[in-house]
């Protein structure tokens, strides 16, 4: 069943609430929909099944019937992203977004070639946001996303540090533990998982300044590798997220 999210701000009348935007034509000419169907909407965070009570041209109102089940990892995944060239930051929020990370920060580092010019930021903020929502909805998200920028990598914790902070490092001369024996070693040393936020910072083409790392490494970060090969910028955050989520058992798969 297709998901649609809506604002919180939209307001619900006797069970019912509309949705507008892109979602529309998407309902009307895309799936081709029509009243009395079935969609599943996320609506301040909850997943309701709806009912296609009525079709306009500007929104489809529907009416809220039975919660959904959801999906999402307990596990709360933060992605601090620094920005890549060209378009690679959209394919990092879809597939961040697929696999279940929870928040997505983007940062300007050192040697991050792109940057974000000031007066096109809210623009490319909203892209960002619409890009999170879509690949929320076809992959059956509980909620979509949040997608931040930062100028830089001093600004990443926007509402406090996660309670663990891991930083693949490819240019460490000494031996670095894995991704995997870091969890072993710190997150699962409890015999109850208890840890409910990770985060994780990737960096860019270029890779982190000493200066970035230094500063990493003083807010508590955690600096491991991701084995032999080099992985692109775009590549390094999903192979994480994926790693952390399976070892938590938090891909709901068995």
């Amino acid at each position: 069943m297709q998901r649609y999210f809506i604002s919180d701000d939209v307001t619900e009348h006797l069970g019912h609430v509309s949705i507008t935007g892109d979602d529309v034509h998407h309902i009307a000419h895309v799936m081709r929909m029509m009243p009395g169907m079935y969609v599943e909407v996320g609506y301040r965070g909850v997943v309701y099944q709806a009912q296609i009570t009525e079709m306009l041209t500007d929104r489809v109102m529907v009416k809220l019937m039975q919660p959904v089940q959801l999906q999402d990892p307990s596990v709360k995944l933060t992605l601090y992203q620094a920005l890549p060239k060209g378009d690679k930051i959209d394919l990092v929020i879809r597939q961040a977004c697929e696999i279940g990370v929870s928040r997505i920060v983007i940062f300007e580092g050192e040697r991050s070639v792109a940057k974000v010019v000031t007066e096109k930021r809210d623009a490319r903020l909203l892209r960002w946001r619409k890009i999170a929502k879509e690949a929320a909805e076809q992959a059956k998200r509980a909620k979509v996303p949040d997608v931040f920028f930062v100028p830089e990598i001093t600004d990443i914790f926007i509402d406090g540090k996660p309670e663990w902070l891991l930083v693949p490092y490819e240019l460490q001369e000494e031996r670095l533990p894995t991704l995997k024996s870091v969890l072993k070693t710190h997150v699962h040393a409890k015999e109850q998982f208890e840890v409910s936020a990770i985060g994780f910072v990737i960096g860019p083409e270029g890779g982190f300044s000493s200066a970035e790392i230094s500063w990493l490494h003083a807010q508590g970060g955690h600096l491991l590798t991701l084995g032999p090969r080099i992985l692109r910028t775009e590549t390094a955050g999903i192979v994480v997220a994926t790693i952390v989520l399976y070892e938590l058992n938090q891909m709901g798969v068995t």
